[in-house]
């Protein structure tokens, strides 16, 4: 049997990428909360981007057709800023799992993306997200208790700076799980009308 006749499934999702000016700000936080030493898996900032929707492993096979959809969604949608503002965790600091950055100005142009995404994406037989989208930018997971107080404390004394992004197109991304972390690389890339 062929890999044809197997299907092969890659791991994927859907989502929008950063300015360098935006990876810049979100490496200059990631330096400043690495010193609380603190039991996080760090996110390099080359690789964060705006998830949109995770697909999950899907069938080789699907892929032209999630890229139509969301070509379709790309001629519909007009270019916009996204700029980064404040800072948190998920699902709140006694049980923080995750540290994001979140957004300002733009936030409800990517709400609505994600929105259209999902629409798209339910079609297609994807199941929907039970939780409304909430824009954020992960920079890291925290995998246990150590020194999360020191972490806290400086998390909750950062400025974010407001560096922007210009979001003018939608991404399909495969991502694959090494021991160094996920490594992501374009399926398709549907352009903005503008």
């Amino acid at each position: 049997m062929n890999n044809a006749e197997q299907g092969t499934r890659v791991r994927s999702f859907i989502a929008v990428e950063l300015s360098d000016e935006a990876r810049a700000e979100l490496s200059r936080i990631t330096d400043v909360l690495k010193d609380a030493n603190a039991d996080v898996k760090w996110i390099a900032p080359g690789s964060i981007h705006l998830t949109l929707k995770f697909l999950g492993y899907i069938p080789e096979e699907m892929v032209p057709t999630l890229a139509e959809r969301l070509k379709e969604i790309a001629r519909a949608a007009s270019p916009f800023e996204i700029v980064l503002e404040g800072m948190g965790v998920f699902p709140g600091w006694n049980y923080a799992r995750v540290l994001w950055v979140g957004l300002g100005e733009g936030k409800d142009h990517a709400k609505d993306l994600a929105g259209r995404v999902e629409e798209a994406m339910a079609g297609e037989g994807f199941e929907k997200e039970k939780r409304p989208f909430s824009p954020h930018l992960t920079l890291g997971r925290i995998r246990g208790p150590k020194n999360k107080d020191e972490l806290k404390r400086l998390a909750c004394s950062m400025t974010v700076n407001p560096a922007s992004s210009h979001i003018s197109r939608i991404v399909l991304f495969r991502s694959v799980l090494t021991p160094k972390g996920a490594v992501y690389t374009p399926l398709d890339i549907a352009d903005f009308k503008g």
